[in-house]
């Protein structure tokens, strides 16, 4: 028993990857019966990227950057440099939170939600999206409060310009979340197993909020739509 355990805990990344990729294929033939298209998401793809602004690449580094000067890393001796383990731990993050994302836009294209309902739609949906991994990847070991918060700046991140796109969220995962997880030691599945670095003062939930409402008010102060 010990031994499937560790095989699990160790193949996790993997696990999750496939889980994800299988569930998402289901829920677009779910979104298929209440779409015109026979491939909503290939719609979804080429019509939903939106427009995209320089200032988002100034808010992730602002948002990395201050989570670096206040988590404080360090080299993390005892962890052997693995590239595999740091390559499949960032594509583990994109995955886990790009299919999030690809849910959520296709369920307001086609299931549209009343635009005054959109900011508590984002709580509930990071929030059922955080119990709901958390309960069925149980061998994961560092699912912390951080993941709620990263899930509602993806979702918030979907419509900066007041239009439902993907494009911010990608740069969000694959610039900020995907490395401060893999790199840094965030990792829902490995925590900082694998990880180059690790944060000598703890990131909880309140720091990644704190820099999520600055990354926000980064958007507002410079006049770009967010949120409709």
């Amino acid at each position: 028993m010990a031994d499937i355990q560790d095989w699990v805990f160790f193949h996790g990344w993997e696990i999750l990857i496939v889980g994800k990729i299988f569930s998402i294929y289901l829920i677009s033939r779910f979104l298929g019966i209440l779409s015109s298209e026979r491939r909503p998401y290939i719609k979804l793809y080429l019509y939903r990227r939106g427009h995209i602004k320089k200032d988002i690449f100034v808010a992730i580094v602002i948002f990395f950057l201050g989570i670096i000067f206040v988590g404080m890393p360090k080299y993390s001796e005892k962890n052997s440099f693995d590239f595999y383990h740091l390559i499949i731990s960032f594509l583990g993050q994109c995955v886990f939170y790009g299919t999030e994302v690809i849910l959520l836009l296709g369920l307001n294209e086609f299931l549209p939600m009343k635009r005054k309902s959109w900011r508590i739609q984002i709580v509930v949906f990071s929030l059922i999206s955080f119990i709901f991994h958390k309960s069925i990847f149980l061998y994961g070991i560092s699912w912390e409060s951080n993941i709620i918060a990263f899930f509602a700046l993806i979702f918030y991140s979907l419509r900066l310009r007041g239009e439902f796109g993907w494009f911010h969220p990608l740069l969000v995962i694959l610039f900020l979340i995907a490395p401060l997880s893999s790199f840094f030691g965030l990792d829902p599945i490995w925590g900082k197993r694998f990880s180059l670095f690790y944060f000598s003062n703890q990131i909880s939930g309140l720091e990644v909020t704190v820099f999520a409402i600055i990354f926000l008010l980064y958007f507002k102060r410079n006049n770009v739509k967010f949120l409709g």
